[in-house]
């Protein structure tokens, strides 16, 4: 049975006050559909017992730009080669809509990848980024697998600590190690 927002909103409230959770509570809460609610809970609860800068937990979505890609991995059903009329690349204002949408529930971070893409330079990607860091400063942008960035090299010819330097300066705060298996 699903619980409803005024057991979990109470389950939360009495958390947050410092009680512990009780197996109860945590199939409660396990059964809810309050992902937004549980994880703001969670980050307060960590920013008063761990005040330091850093955290090992965030609200983020993941945003696939484009699944146009030049790789022909075995196990991935995602890409769509660069002449499929299935291939896409988000416009950039859908692309923001859904950054905004992320923070309006709380989120603070956007894993961010795609194909490797037969055309794009990094002056895309860096305008890209900057679009997002514009609109949304805040957001910590955690974007390009491994086999992304070094995609981004043999493109643009440039070395992977170039790449990586203009990278962040345009605004990505992370890199995820998720595609290295490539």
């Amino acid at each position: 049975m699903v619980s409803s927002n005024s057991t979990v909103s109470s389950i939360l409230a009495r958390v947050l006050q410092g009680e512990r959770l009780q197996k109860a509570d945590a199939i409660s809460l396990l059964e809810s559909r309050e992902l937004a609610s549980i994880g703001s809970a969670a980050d307060q609860i960590t920013k008063r017992l761990h005040p330091e800068s850093y955290r090992t937990y965030n609200i983020d979505r993941n945003i696939n730009y484009t699944n146009i890609c030049t790789a022909v991995c075995d196990f991935c059903a995602f890409y769509r080669s660069p002449k499929s009329n299935e291939g896409y690349v988000l416009p950039r204002s859908e692309l923001l809509d859904k950054v905004r949408e992320t923070v309006e529930l709380g989120g603070n971070q956007i894993l961010m990848q795609g194909g490797l893409h037969p055309s794009f330079t990094l002056e895309w990607y860096e305008e890209l980024l900057q679009d997002i860091k514009r609109d949304f400063p805040t957001v910590n942008i955690h974007g390009f697998s491994p086999p992304e960035l070094h995609h981004f090299t043999k493109i643009n010819k440039m070395p992977i600590k170039t790449v990586l330097e203009r990278l962040k300066h345009a605004g990505l705060g992370s890199i995820p190690g998720g595609g290295a298996e490539n």
